[in-house]
């Protein structure tokens, strides 16, 4: 069992390592996947860790098969065009994976490969999360919004908003990043309010609020519940409880000494642009532009 574990993760080790390759501007001699001649606009890992989805610039989003690496299926929209695949997802349940090109939405049966659905929207798509089955999707758009959608309906349920007020900003914010909680009962968005704000999907109440000292780009949900990841873009990464609001740890992973406070100007080179859980829960992988890779204990934070 120790063994495959070693293997899982040495495997998400490797595949996060080609991603973050693929999303420079540098070329590698030593890379292993051909993506698209720009670069990898988007990732996404599935549920059992078996596959990882890949949306590119200039080329359909490919769907690749970890342990063969190799592609199962390309997808894009619309046949005689390819255009920048901006989000990719999958459902809770693993049947359901979603890609999103400008301002459509398209959702892929994973045992066929053939689209189950495409859904338009009036403004283009910045980043997408799937629900337990792949019947809801939580959108953030580029008109400063997320909508929770019910896909069977074909309407909004919720409408979501950062207002400018973090920041003293008299409008709303861009909200970069968007998760589901395995329960399809709340939501986690991240903004350039420089918050991240936890939402009750019934009642549309914000429940939490995390300020941060910068811009907040990633957002994800423990997957055994319970606790919330949310990632700045000055080189910390924070593990919040829930129920309490407080922080269990954060995860520093920038170079500026730990006696004085992080600038509050972004810190590329550090800012977590990619994560992953293993198949068991107990580690996290973070992915860094800089090409650096942190495994982390789940449990306390340490490296």
């Amino acid at each position: 069992m120790k063994a495959v574990m070693n293997i899982q993760r040495v495997l998400q080790l490797l595949v996060m390592t080609l991603l973050l390759v693929a999303c420079s501007s540098e070329r590698s001699s030593d890379e292993q996947w051909p993506h698209s001649d720009l670069s990898s606009y988007a990732a996404a890992f599935s549920p059992d860790r078996k596959y990882v989805l890949v949306g590119d610039t200039d080329a359909p989003a490919r769907l690749w098969d970890i342990e063969n690496n190799k592609v199962v299926y390309s997808w894009q929209n619309n046949v005689d065009e390819v255009g920048t695949t901006t989000a990719v997802g999958f459902s809770a349940d693993g049947k359901v994976a979603a890609t999103s090109e400008q301002d459509t939405v398209v959702l892929w049966e994973m045992a066929t490969g053939e689209p189950m659905m495409r859904l338009s929207f009036p403004v283009k798509i910045k980043s997408l999360a799937l629900s337990q089955y792949g019947d809801y999707l939580l959108l953030a758009l580029y008109d400063r919004t997320a909508v929770y959608f019910d896909v069977i309906a074909n309407r909004v349920i919720r409408v979501l908003e950062h207002d400018g007020s973090a920041v003293n900003s008299p409008i709303n914010q861009l909200i970069n990043a968007v998760a589901l909680s395995p329960s399809g009962k709340y939501a986690l968005t991240g903004g350039d309010d420089q918050t991240a704000k936890l939402w009750n999907l019934e009642t549309g109440e914000v429940l939490r609020g995390w300020k941060h000292s910068n811009i907040v780009n990633i957002v994800a949900f423990y997957p055994k519940g319970g606790y919330v990841l949310t990632g700045a873009a000055n080189g910390q990464t924070h593990f919040w409880n829930m129920k309490t609001g407080k922080e269990q740890y954060t995860l520093r992973t920038s170079p500026w000494p730990k006696s004085m406070p992080l600038p509050d100007f972004p810190s590329f080179q550090t800012t977590t642009s990619a994560f992953a859980f293993s198949v068991d829960n107990k580690y996290l992988v973070t992915g860094h532009p800089s090409r650096k890779l942190c495994l982390w204990q789940v449990a306390n934070g340490e490296k």
